[in-house]
């Protein structure tokens, strides 16, 4: 199974370069961070940021200055949240809106990320039962997996081809449905030749 960072630099290198996207690539590069966050110095001579190393810089294609806007402009959304470090330097790290909208990006390009790929034969099941007091994580799973492209063989059951565990375990974790929501891998599953012309799979074609 692939590491989420592997998924996540997928989808930072789909996204063009410009003022906007730079922001997308650091939200996502937060949600690939242990503890969803990075520090950073700040130049004394200029007051600009400087990046935390030559990955992120590299990943980004910015320079300080728009490094420096983006993450101005991620404070003013309430994505990220700043706080000064005993050394001076400053960290970063996501809010709860800000991992939801890492999650959404995420979802929304699951396809546009796999589609080059070939299948590796096994599909993932998505079921839960999730009651009334927690709806507004009920009604956001089910939106999002819509999104992302599943197919809903029940009204609370999901199908997918590709990887997808670990969208799915933290967005269970964001919105506290552990108890509710169950994640398989399934070898076989009958009725396959509907699913295969669903997501234009050839089973003769799966990845060794």
């Amino acid at each position: 199974m692939k590491t989420i960072s592997t998924e996540i630099k997928k989808l930072q290198r789909k996204i063009n370069y410009s003022k906007h996207d730079i922001t997308q690539k650091i939200i996502l590069h937060l949600a690939n961070c242990m503890d969803f966050s990075f520090s950073y110095t700040l130049n004394k001579k200029l007051g600009l940021p400087q990046f935390p190393g030559r990955v992120l810089r590299d990943l980004l294609k910015a320079d300080d200055r728009d490094f420096g806007d983006s993450i101005t402009e991620l404070k003013r959304l309430h994505l990220i949240e700043k706080k000064v470090n005993y050394d001076g330097s400053i960290l970063i790290s996501l809010t709860s809106r800000g991992k939801l909208r890492a999650l959404n990006m995420r979802f929304k390009h699951l396809e546009r990320v796999h589609k080059n790929e070939k299948w590796d034969g096994k599909w993932r099941m998505v079921a839960y039962d999730i009651p009334d007091e927690f709806k507004r994580g009920r009604d956001a799973l089910r939106y999002r997996a819509h999104i992302a492209g599943f197919y809903e063989l029940q009204k609370s059951l999901f199908l997918y081809p590709y990887d997808c565990q670990k969208e799915i375990e933290d967005f269970v974790q964001l919105f506290k449905l552990e108890k509710y929501v169950r994640f398989a891998l399934l070898d076989f599953i009958d009725n396959q030749d509907f699913l295969l012309r669903k997501f234009k799979l050839n089973c003769r074609e799966v990845a060794q």
